[in-house]
């Protein structure tokens, strides 16, 4: 009797997850159209948690964060969620692009992108990419996490990997040790 319900549940449980796996969608693209000003929000819905417990050393603006300011990606957090910028000194183009990781599902906003500016969420909603043509104006993206625990980013620059000392994380422009780091949700 104790096999046929073991064999039962494990049967259900097959069941249950044919069932959730059929209901992960596509990933999500978003690219902004040859008129910025027409560019449509994409965002999802999430789980509603506490965005509060991210360490002290990335909240904040970076201070240093202006248009044609230094070349690199601008990160911190806010009572609003996660917000990365991008800029640099000049009008040529120069191309940023990153992977965000998280571990538990985002949800993104585009900020003042321009034509050819992509920002993709893959279908789990847990890895968000993003290319940015920038002019030396700043381009960027915000994003929400559904309760995540820890976030993995890694960020390049007209194709090479950036120095962590173009990375500015919080307020005080603190920079990571490596160029793909992992910011931990204080418990």
């Amino acid at each position: 009797m104790a096999n046929h319900r073991r064999r039962s549940l494990a049967a259900s449980l097959l069941v249950l997850s044919g069932l959730t796996a059929a209901l992960v969608g596509p990933a999500a693209t978003f690219a902004a159209s040859p008129d910025a000003a027409t560019a449509t929000t994409a965002t999802t819905t999430t789980t509603t948690c506490s965005e509060t417990h991210w360490p002290a050393s990335v909240q904040g603006v970076p201070s240093t964060l202006k248009a044609g300011a230094r070349a690199g990606d601008y990160l911190w957090h806010s009572s609003t969620g996660w917000h990365l910028r991008v800029t640099h000194p000049g009008t040529a183009k120069v191309v940023f692009t990153g992977r965000i990781v998280s571990s538990a599902p985002m949800t993104f906003t585009p900020w003042r992108l321009e034509k050819g500016d992509t920002i993709t969420l893959s279908a789990d909603k847990k890895t968000l990419t993003y290319k940015f043509n920038n002019y030396g104006r700043i381009d960027g993206i915000d994003f929400k996490t559904a309760c995540a625990q820890r976030l993995t980013i890694s960020a390049a620059i007209n194709g090479r990997k950036l120095s962590p000392s173009r990375i500015w994380l919080g307020h005080y422009g603190r920079h990571p040790l490596e160029n793909r780091f992992v910011v931990v949700k204080i418990a």
